[in-house]
């Protein structure tokens, strides 16, 4: 026969102590997450308004700084001004960009430009050196055809002053292209 001597009442409170221990351990454990998590916030929201008042600071010395150079800050704009007006009217006044884009388009794929000259007004004056003789036959037929010419948006035409033969087979042609309403 066997005797009990621990009561019913005994053991259940035995498996509710066990619950409750559970339950306070959870709810420890969310409290102390929540803590965690509450205290990483209020640390990155400390640590982001020191970066923005270090900022500002900076800002207001920098401020300070251009109004103490206010003299030299206006010169710089103004010759700022005066470079811009000039590149602007160099742009409008001088095509030299255009003149040698469409100079390169003409030139046949062995031929090279050598030496460009604005010298003369309504001229160019320019040195080809090309590789062998089939590259100069291209380059001399390109320049003696009239449509080279009628569709040209900046030439009227050309004039070949001299064409010279070097020891390597280069041939370097000479020549001057007239522009379009006298430049």
């Amino acid at each position: 026969m066997k005797i009990n001597l621990i009561s019913k009442r005994r053991r259940g409170s035995s498996e509710r102590n066990w619950t409750k221990i559970i339950s306070y351990a959870l709810f420890g454990s969310f409290s102390l997450y929540f803590l965690g998590v509450t205290l990483y916030v209020v640390i990155s929201i400390l640590s982001l308004n020191s970066k923005i008042s270090s900022a500002q600071s900076e800002s207001l010395s920098i401020s300070q700084s251009m109004l103490s150079n206010n003299e030299k800050l206006s010169r710089f704009a103004l010759t700022k001004l005066i470079l811009t007006q000039i590149d602007s009217t160099n742009k409008t006044k001088f095509h030299y960009k255009e003149y040698l884009d469409q100079i390169s388009s003409f030139l046949p794929r062995d031929s090279v430009l050598t030496g460009v000259d604005f010298k003369f007004k309504g001229w160019i004056s320019l040195s080809v050196s090309s590789n062998n003789v089939y590259s100069f036959k291209a380059l001399e037929s390109i320049l003696l055809n009239e449509n080279t010419w009628k569709n040209s948006e900046s030439f009227s035409g050309a004039y070949i002053e001299g064409v010279s033969k070097d020891k390597n087979g280069t041939y370097t042609t000479r020549l001057q292209l007239e522009l379009k309403n006298n430049g």
